[in-house]
């Protein structure tokens, strides 16, 4: 096994990061999808959370490939 380089720790540090914003994004989603107060506010937070979880996934795709040279 090698051990990896400066790049590819950086990387995974940014990687889990990101990850940890997706899934405090996604947890958001559910409680403001799963509301009793159902009101419209809810749905505006709630409405755009999977093409922003899109991105963000995108994004951390693209970090990590970078890194794998």
């Amino acid at each position: 096994m090698h051990a990896k380089t400066v790049k590819q720790n950086k990387a995974e540090l940014i990687v889990v990061g990101i990850a940890l914003v997706a899934f405090v994004l996604g947890l958001v989603a559910h409680l403001a999808g799963a509301s009793i107060a159902n009101s419209a506010f809810f749905g505006y937070i709630a409405a755009p959370i999977p093409l922003i979880l899109g991105i963000i996934f995108l994004i951390s795709y693209k970090i990590a490939e970078a890194a794998e040279d």
